[in-house]
């Protein structure tokens, strides 16, 4: 048996990034996109699911399975300035928000 595993990876502990993390929001840590699943203030370790699917705003029009990318919270479409790429979408946009299959 491996005798180098550490954790199965779903759920990471992380510091939170600048102005603090909102339980079930979703944020870049530089490249890797995490759902928080606490509050925490800035610098403070908070827990972060980086797989799984979730339902997060999303910008107008997008569909199931495209590719999307994290930007400001929302999910945009991938290759949008400044973004990070996060998953692929399984609902299309509904009211303002989608269900993502994260894979960082």
């Amino acid at each position: 048996m491996a005798k180098n595993f550490v954790q199965d990876g779903d759920v990471l502990t992380l510091a939170a990034p600048a102005g603090g993390v909102v339980s079930g929001t979703a944020y870049a840590i530089g490249q890797l996109v995490v759902v928080a699943l606490e509050d925490a203030a800035a610098g403070q370790p908070f827990q972060g699911h980086a797989v799984g699917i979730w339902q997060l705003p999303c910008a107008t029009g997008l569909t199931a399975g495209a590719k999307v990318s994290l930007l400001d919270g929302g999910l945009v479409a991938d290759g949008t300035a400044s973004s990070v790429p996060c998953g692929k979408l399984v609902t299309a946009e509904s009211g303002g928000f989608a269900n993502v299959r994260l894979s960082n």
